[in-house]
């Protein structure tokens, strides 16, 4: 016979999401519910969220300090499902799969991204993690050691040198426009390389090796496949 306090332990133990994925199945084979979603949805409206965050920031801190206690659950909430969409997308056929992005894409508001892609660097910059005694700095190696194992087993690594070549190639032609954002990282980076010799020792140097090699291997091969001259004039 199952108790009651049994029962609790098992509805603490599946947690809120499982019990929201429940619920979910169950409201989605309600026609009106996905009607009332589909409202929802196109009523969303991106300028609002500034207001939100500010009102969650500073009219209730304690709320605030709360939110921020629930951001790594909420984080690995994200990343979950994150990962299991791009597994159940890799399912679909390209050609559907381009044009579901496409549109998607298109709809993104790149400098309100650009201008969160910036303010994020700036508030890193300010955080000093290239101190080793950085707590914050320990957290973020520890989640870098598990991250790249995950990402090149999920990704697989010819895909990624593929993909790669082709940035390498994208970003060399946006970098010759010298009004470009290409262009100015590029400067900024060379500028940040001079006061960091170290970087470009360990990190820069062992990365263009391979690069800089391949040239002086095929002149050589070149050179011993040229046959010899006689000796007669």
């Amino acid at each position: 016979m199952i108790t009651d306090t049994e029962t609790m332990t098992k509805i603490e133990t599946k947690g809120l999401v499982e019990a929201a994925d429940r619920i979910a199945r169950e409201l989605i084979r309600t026609p009106k519910f996905k009607e009332a979603v589909l409202i929802l949805l196109n009523s969303i409206d991106p300028p609002a969220a500034r207001s939100l965050v500010r009102t969650l920031f500073w009219q209730d801190p304690a709320l605030l300090m709360s939110l921020m206690g629930s951001l790594p659950g909420i984080i690995n909430i994200l990343a979950e499902a994150l990962a299991e969409v791009a597994a159940q997308m890799s399912s679909m056929p390209a050609p559907l799969l381009q044009n579901f992005l496409d549109r998607v894409v298109a709809g993104i508001d790149g400098a309100v991204m650009g201008e969160a892609a910036g303010g994020l660097v700036s508030m890193a910059l300010s955080l000093d993690l290239g101190d080793e005694d950085n707590l914050l700095a320990k957290s973020l190696s520890a989640l870098g050691e598990d991250f790249g194992p995950a990402y090149t087993a999920a990704a697989g690594e010819n895909p990624l040198t593929g993909r790669l070549d082709a940035w390498m190639a994208g970003a060399a032609e946006k970098a010759r426009d010298k009004d470009s954002a290409t262009h100015a990282f590029i400067q900024s980076a060379g500028k940040a390389m001079k006061k960091n010799p170290d970087f470009v020792k360990y990190v820069l140097k062992p990365l263009l090796e391979p690069a800089l090699k391949a040239p002086a291997k095929k002149s050589a091969a070149k050179k011993a496949a040229k046959p010899k001259a006689s000796g007669k004039e």
